[in-house]
């Protein structure tokens, strides 16, 4: 898999997972997930005010614009760095547990009337998420404080 379609798997990966509490206590990405979004709006912004604040306080400062840059390109790259734990973290294999766990919650989507496409290839977090994400609008709190 190349780079950007680990990037663009990241997004779709934070898309698609719920940002449940619950959820927050068993897994990391929703850590990884809001730090994400968070670098996503700021650091753009972190990377102008430090070529500015370097243009306004030390003009013609050859080390200081290189210092500058290098805080820009660092800042910018922040972003990319969730994104790719999110998009690897997507193809990950789930462990033999949780995907007995995954198999219970199906199990209760059914019982509930909704309709659960069946995996039969290896079960990888993608797959988790969208069914964390169907769990999370279908099923009720009590499922939630079952987990």
């Amino acid at each position: 898999m190349s780079i950007f379609n680990t990037f663009k798997q990241g997004q779709i990966y934070a898309d698609t997972w719920p940002l449940h509490p619950k959820l927050g206590m068993i897994f990391p990405e929703n850590r990884i997930i809001k730090a994400t979004r968070f670098a996503q709006k700021f650091m753009p912004f972190i990377a102008v005010f430090a070529l500015l604040w370097q243009q306004f306080y030390a003009k013609g400062d050859v080390m200081a614009l290189a210092a500058a840059g290098l805080t820009a390109v660092f800042a910018l790259c922040i972003p990319f760095q969730g994104l790719y734990w999110l998009g690897k973290r997507a193809g990950t294999t789930l462990p033999p547990q949780t995907a007995i766990w995954f198999y219970h919650i199906c199990k209760a989507l059914e019982n509930s009337g909704e309709q659960v496409r069946i995996v039969n290839e290896k079960l990888n977090y993608q797959h988790l998420a969208e069914v964390l994400a169907k769990a999370n609008k279908r099923l009720d709190d009590n499922f939630w404080h079952k987990i």
